[in-house]
């Protein structure tokens, strides 16, 4: 039996395009954060959320857009995805902020899940103001 080796995780480095300074996605605070999520999920089925962030240059004062890390969200699971489609099935109104919470997932990344899923026809409904309801 062979022991497998840990895999490092990868530290990337961000470089100014306009002087060339360098520098860790974590060495400097960001002057903006969002998150894209992946239309398609992986040969296992789960979805690649994104952090994205924008960073001032200190040497130069240039703008720098980059990836500051990536996570995999399970909602092919089971036990995350079951939950999810019985508590948007269950035929009332659902928040969002709720759901989130229950899934351990930020709201806007449920949000857009849901969407996905009304699109894909797998659930009928709408959302507005952070509340899913159901069309009877």
């Amino acid at each position: 039996m062979s022991a497998r080796k840990k895999r490092k995780p990868k530290e990337k480095i961000l470089k100014c395009k306009k002087c060339g300074f360098q520098f860790k996605p974590t060495e400097l605070k960001p002057n903006k954060t969002w998150t894209n999520v992946s239309p398609m999920p992986d040969k296992d089925g789960n979805v690649t959320i994104t952090q994205m962030a924008v960073w001032s240059c200190p040497e130069c004062g240039a703008t720098i857009r980059g990836a500051m890390g990536k996570t995999k969200g399970e909602f092919s699971g089971k036990s995350k995805k079951e939950i999810l489609i019985d508590r948007l099935n269950s035929g009332e109104n659902v928040s969002i902020a709720d759901v989130s919470k229950e899934l351990g997932f930020d709201p806007r990344n449920v949000e857009k899940i849901i969407s996905m899923m009304i699109k894909k026809g797998q659930i009928s409904g709408e959302i507005k103001d952070g509340i899913f309801t159901p069309s009877t």
